[in-house]
């Protein structure tokens, strides 16, 4: 029996050593785990509702009136409740060598596509970071235009939205990591986008005919009843020829500000 005091020294110790002894599945290892390939980015869908996509740049003229019209009206309206929009700011860039992006309106809409793609990934609210997109799309486009900085930090300090974190987001090469996401699901489009605002309504791309886009909502939805917005746009069509028009396309020329690239 004298050896039993030795044992319990024993016992103690390597209990001691077994809690104080880190673990290989600690939180920290299994943060520093390589993100999953931008290429397996899966679009998140609801079964419930129909998913409709928005491939956009920031200054398009078109995708800004789209954004800052329709678009906005129909987050009023009782479409949202079976709608799951989602906005994929990269449009007709460019990916450069060394991942230099090009940006068809020049270095402004490189610089606020990446903020657009900061404000959806710190504020998962639909009507947050749409509020906040479409006040910048106001803001920069008005004859009265301010500086892309100064564009969207006003609208920021409007909307008490966290200033700060987004702008880290960009310093810091988030907010490129996150529009460089963009780019790859807008480049494995199928078919492959011609021109912006380019939108897919589960799957099915609108062409030219995206601003009938609520038509098609309505026509997708499987569940009952269906929203009153759809009844009051029922057989609603727009005019072809205008919208051929209201489109920017991919093989137009682009902006020789900067040659509108970002590093």
């Amino acid at each position: 029996m004298g050896s039993s005091p030795l044992l319990s020294f024993l016992v103690l110790t390597y209990l001691v050593f077994m809690f104080v002894t880190p673990s290989h599945s600690s939180e920290y290892d299994v943060a520093q785990e390589p993100a999953p390939p931008v290429t397996s980015r899966k679009i998140p869908r609801n079964s419930e509702k129909v998913t409709m996509s928005l491939y956009y740049e920031s200054l398009c003229p078109y995708c800004s009136s789209f954004i800052v019209g329709p678009l906005a009206h129909v987050l009023e309206t009782d479409l949202m409740t079976i709608l799951n929009l989602r906005l994929v700011p990269w449009g007709n860039a460019i990916l450069g060598s060394n991942n230099t992006i090009e940006c068809q309106h020049g270095g402004d809409e490189c610089y606020l596509n990446i903020i657009h793609a900061c404000a959806i990934h710190l504020l998962p609210d639909l009507k947050q970071h749409f509020n906040f997109i479409k006040c910048v799309e106001k803001l920069y486009t008005a004859p009265d235009r301010k500086g892309a900085q100064e564009s969207w930090e006003e609208c920021s300090g409007k909307l008490r939205l966290p200033t700060q974190s987004i702008k880290k987001c960009y310093d810091s090469g988030v907010g490129k990591e996150l529009v460089l996401q963009n780019g790859k699901e807008t480049d494995h489009l199928k078919p492959a986008h011609e021109y912006v605002p380019w939108v897919v309504v589960d799957d099915t791309p609108l062409l030219d005919d995206y601003e009938n886009f609520i038509h098609y909502v309505c026509k997708a939805y499987k569940g009952k009843p269906l929203p009153r917005t759809c009844s009051s746009r029922r057989n609603t069509s727009i005019n072809k020829d205008t919208s051929l028009q209201s489109v920017c396309h991919a093989s137009e020329a682009r902006s020789g500000d900067s040659q509108g690239s970002t590093r």
